[in-house]
This record gives C-alpha cells, sequence and structure tokens, in this order.
C-alpha cells in the first residue's frame, strides 16, 4: 500500500450560505480551515503549451508508448498560458479583432484599498464568451487592518470585448460588477462589495488573450462532454419488504486482509469478506450473516477470524456503510437477534433500490395531477396517465410499472404538475432541482482552494499496483484502485485532485506536487466517468507562493447526467453511483 503524507490548504467557501468545514473562527465570522502547504518538490516552469501534442495526435495511454515520445514534466500543458495548437479555437469563434485598441493595459493583480482594507483582483477566470461579450469571475483577496490572514472572495464581471491578436490582450467596454461574494459574513463584507462594484468597472481596462482563449477550452470541453454524455439507466429495483442493497463495482476485487486468512472485496463501500473456504460474511445490521454464493441465500452467522479488527478499521474511516438498517417509529435499530433477515440483494451494476412498506399507496398532492408514494420515503410519483416517475442519484426516470422498463427524463422533460408541488409539501425537496433547470445559471456558487507550491502534499493511498480503467470518449485513463482521483493524461503526465488542489508527477506513484496547468482534455471528461465529480477545479489566479482553485460548491453543481448521485443508506431509498474512487477505505 503506498500512502503520502497529509494535504495541507486553505479551503474557503466563497458563499456563507455554502457553509464551511470545521475549523477555526476569523474575525470576520467566517470558518478557516487551516490545511497543509505544498512540498519544495515542484516541477521547473512549463515550456510552452505548444510543445505538448494534443490529444488527437497522442496515443492512447493505454498503448503505453516509449517514454522518448513522451513530453517531459517541464513540457505538461498549460490551462492558465498559452493553448495548444490543437485546442486554440479558429478565428471564427473569437469575437471580432481590431488592431487599433487604444486603452491601458492593466497589470495584474491590481491592489486597490478602502478603509484600511487592502484587496488584491486577479485576472478573471473566463465562464462565457459570446458574440464579444465576456462573462468571468476575478479572485479577490481582502487583507483587513490586524488581521494575518487575508479574507478570499469572487467578483463577476460582464462586459463588452474588442480583441487586439497582434498584442495578445483583449480590451473590455461597459464592464459591470454582476455580483460579489466573500467567505466571511455579507454583513461584514458588505462595504466592500460595495466599494468593488464602483471602483472595478473603471480599473479593469484589458485581460490577456491567451488567458481567455485558455479559458474558453475548458469550457468548451466541458460543454461537449456535458452534452456528448448519455445518463445510464441504474438497475431499479423495487421492494415491498424490507431489503437492503449490496452494491458491487463490476466484478468482485479481492485483495488479502493483513494478518488474517481473509480476502477483502475491495471494489464496495460495504464490508465483504471471504475466507479461505470460499464462505462470504457480509457485515449487516449489529452482526453478521454469511452465504456460499454472493446471490445468497444468506444467514445469520459468527464473524470468522480476524474479522472485529476489520471491522474497527473500517469504523474508524468513516468511509464504510456497515449496513447499520433503517430504525422503527421508536428510533431503535434493527438488530439480528431476532433472526429475521432482510432482503440482501447484491448487484454488480449500477443499481437503486426502492422499498416500500408492503403495496404502494398514492395520495393526491394538493393542487396538483401528481399523486406520490406516502409508504415510501423515496421520490416515487405517478402522473395522470398512470406513468410512474422516480428520482434516483439526481436524474429523474420513467416506467409504465415498478418493473420496469426505466428510461431516463431530462428535468426539462418532466410534466408541468412537478412545478405544481407545494412548498410545504413532504416531497417540496425536489423543488430546487426542479426550479434551477428551468432557470439555469453559470453564476453558482463557488469554494476557493489555495494551496503553497513548496509544501502541499497528496495524502491518498492505493491498494496494490495502479490499475487503470479508460476513460469513456476520451484518451485518458484513470486509477481504479486509488483513493483520490488520479488521472493518466499520458505515459509521463499524471494528475491528481483533492479537496480542489491539483498536482503533477511523471509517475502514477508519485512524487506529486501542485501544479497549476491543467489540460483542457481533462476537462472534457464526461459525466458518466466515475471521476467526474473530481474534476471541476479550476486555476484562478497563481504565483510563485500560492495557488488559488476555484470550483463549484455540491450545491450549484447540474446533477443532470452523471455519477454525481451519493449513497443513501438506512432509509427508504438506497443508491450507488456508477463506480466511486473511494471504495478502498484500505483493509
Amino acid at each position: 500500500m503506498i500512502r503520502r503524507a497529509v494535504l495541507v490548504v486553505l479551503l474557503v467557501p466563497v458563499l456563507v450560505s455554502c457553509g464551511s468545514k470545521s475549523g477555526k473562527e476569523d474575525p470576520y465570522g467566517g470558518q478557516m480551515r487551516e490545511l497543509p502547504l505544498p512540498r519544495a518538490n515542484v516541477p521547473p516552469p512549463p515550456e510552452p503549451a505548444a510543445a505538448q501534442p494534443s490529444p488527437a495526435a497522442q496515443p492512447s495511454p493505454a498503448a503505453q508508448p516509449s517514454p522518448a515520445a513522451q513530453p517531459s514534466a517541464a513540457t505538461q500543458p498549460s490551462a492558465a498560458g498559452q493553448p495548444s495548437p490543437a485546442t486554440q479555437p479558429s478565428p471564427g469563434t473569437l469575437p471580432p479583432a481590431s488592431h487599433d485598441i487604444s486603452t491601458t493595459t492593466t497589470a495584474w493583480p491590481l491592489t486597490l484599498s478602502s478603509d484600511n482594507v487592502t484587496f488584491q483582483v486577479h485576472e478573471p477566470l473566463l465562464d462565457s464568451w459570446n458574440d464579444g461579450v465576456l462573462t468571468a469571475r476575478s479572485l479577490v483577496v481582502a487583507q483587513p487592518p490586524g488581521q494575518q490572514k487575508p479574507v478570499n472572495g469572487l467578483v463577476v464581471i460582464k462586459g463588452i470585448t474588442q480583441v487586439d491578436a497582434a498584442a495578445g490582450i483583449v480590451a473590455l467596454q461597459d464592464l459591470e460588477v454582476k455580483g460579489t461574494s466573500f467567505s466571511a459574513p455579507a454583513d461584514k463584507t458588505q462595504g466592500w462589495q460595495e466599494f468593488l462594484r464602483f471602483s472595478l468597472p473603471d480599473k479593469i481596462k484589458t485581460v490577456g488573450l491567451a488567458r481567455l482563449q485558455s479559458g474558453q477550452d475548458v469550457v468548451k470541453a466541458r460543454q461537449q462532454a456535458s452534452s456528448a454524455a448519455e445518463v445510464a439507466v441504474p438497475r431499479i429495483i423495487v421492494s415491498d419488504k424490507p431489503a437492503v442493497l449490496v452494491y458491487i463495482d463490476g466484478g468482485p476485487r479481492y485483495v488479502p486482509v493483513k494478518d488474517t486468512n481473509l480476502m477483502g472485496m475491495l471494489n464496495t463501500r460495504v464490508l465483504l469478506l471471504k475466507d479461505a473456504s470460499a464462505m462470504y460474511y457480509l457485515h449487516l445490521y449489529d452482526g453478521w450473516v454469511s452465504s456460499k454464493s454472493l446471490q445468497g441465500p444468506w444467514k445469520v452467522a459468527s464473524p470468522p477470524p480476524g474479522a472485529a479488527k476489520v471491522e474497527q478499521a473500517a469504523r474508524a474511516t468513516g468511509r464504510v456503510n456497515l449496513l447499520p438498517g433503517k430504525p422503527d417509529a421508536q428510533g431503535r435499530s434493527p438488530t439480528l437477534s431476532k433472526g429475521r433477515l432482510p432482503q440482501i440483494i447484491v448487484s454488480t451494476q449500477p443499481a437503486a433500490l426502492i422499498v416500500l412498506d408492503g403495496a404502494p399507496r398514492f395520495t393526491q398532492i394538493p393542487g396538483s395531477s401528481l399523486q406520490y408514494a406516502t409508504n415510501t420515503s423515496a421520490h416515487l410519483f405517478k402522473d395522470e396517465s398512470s406513468q410512474l416517475y422516480v428520482r434516483v442519484g439526481g436524474n429523474w426516470f420513467r416506467a409504465g410499472a415498478l418493473t420496469g422498463p426505466w428510461q431516463h427524463v431530462p428535468i426539462a422533460s418532466l410534466p408541468a404538475a412537478f412545478s405544481a408541488i407545494p412548498n410545504d409539501h413532504p416531497k417540496s425537496s425536489v423543488n430546487p432541482s426542479i426550479a434551477r433547470a428551468q432557470t439555469p445559471t453559470t453564476d453558482g456558487a463557488w469554494n476557493i482552494a489555495a494551496a503553497n507550491p513548496s509544501t502541499a502534499t497528496l495524502d491518498y493511498t492505493m491498494s496494490g499496483d495502479p490499475v487503470l480503467e479508460p476513460i469513456r470518449g476520451t484518451q485518458l485513463n484513470y486509477v481504479a484502485n486509488a483513493s483520490v482521483p488520479i488521472i493518466q493524461f499520458d505515459i509521463n503526465s499524471w494528475y491528481a485532485v483533492q479537496e480542489g488542489v491539483w498536482f503533477y508527477a511523471t509517475e502514477a506513484t508519485g512524487p506529486w506536487a501542485v501544479t497549476n496547468q491543467i489540460p483542457p482534455e481533462i476537462y472534457a471528461i464526461p459525466p458518466t466517468s466515475p471521476i467526474y465529480h473530481a474534476i471541476h477545479s479550476r486555476v484562478i489566479s497563481s504565483s510563485t507562493d500560492v495557488v488559488y482553485y476555484g470550483y463549484p460548491t455540491t450545491g450549484s453543481l447540474a446533477s443532470e447526467g452523471g455519477a454525481t448521485g451519493v449513497e443513501e443508506q438506512g432509509s427508504d431509498y438506497q443508491y450507488t453511483p456508477p463506480s466511486n474512487l473511494y471504495w478502498g477505505w484500505s483493509y
């Protein structure tokens, strides 16, 4: 097993409403999290990204070309600098160019001050650039007097662009500040926001053309990947009696359990062991069950020798589903002591389990033509034509009967009756996602991560040698048995991301160093990929002593399409996304 030291990064949610992880209180009421900073082992500054072959020209990583044919660490592709020729937008995709722009070039970062607070405004990161209209967001680092740590924030701007390709700059006109946010509470920073809204339009004159083109490459890659992706329909199982779902991510993968004669199943989130006689042991409720086959029948059993230690280690990680079951009306957890077992359903394909208390009982939703199932906590509906709808992992599916077949339904194609669910109804929790789909916006809330390139380290485990799996629709691979997303760009270029911070290495096993250069091809990873949830982080700004990354908060990520579902256990609804990099909590 490979281990690395703990990642130390500063994570600050951009909007107070997004919440924050536990940490020290800052003087402005926000939560500041202490995180380790980077290592001194940083790759040398890269050469221009043109030295990086485009994915179309690169052999597939699986083909393992000779190292001589691959770029070195010093030539890793740049996301913040010049885009590679293969990924540069054609002139026809850019706003009209002008070669006689008369304007003062903006020196980034800008430094402003108000009421003894110093603001450092960094060069904008592109959100969209259409028909000459640019929408972008800039990192703002505010340093209040007498406060050791700065307060991070973002400002969203919009303006008309004129391109001077010869000078490599883009002039901004009619600039507006569309929004500002800081990690501190709004009542502490209201004056800051008003100052920036008033001051910035006259201060921001130009943006680097290469930076905008690079951002455009990333945006296009993500849009293409999203539009090309199809939502896979999971196996939707409906049970009218107590049941639990055991999901195995494909064929079982076993690893030896240290100091025992047991084998642990690596590619599942439950605690599933196998002894030397090929007997399976599954932790369920407050004990163990066993079977000679994964498909059962299962019976209550004593744990095999060594299982107690494995269970203790599993609990310590907090990442293992021990199948505790749903408490009863009195709050009592289910127990195996009475010998009654739920139906144990094992699936090696993505699956969702909906448990009903007997046959489904539907009740009309006031003010709507919809009905909902009252004897399950799952989101199960029926429309006036008796079509059934269920929400699974952020997606909606429809069928004519509980037995299926089920098909994906985009939110925009749901019956209008879904928009009429009252806000005080028990099923109103589905309303926000429907409203977001009807009024899409790119101005979602973002988190900010800051890493020191000389001290930050990557904290991960890998069970055995790297196991590579292809990422469909790309020429990339990912390491399936790593505890963090590790992506193979080519034989000598590997990228990993943890808590929004990107790392680079020439081998899958490291050593790893913080990087401010992420190839646009990585952002083309489709929503159906198991690591899609991890690749949203982008470099906002960087210097020799800090790299800032921005990534959408969980609530602002579109749930349509992709392995973004979260496993929910202990309720009437259990869903496991199609693959997960955190299977290997590690035996």
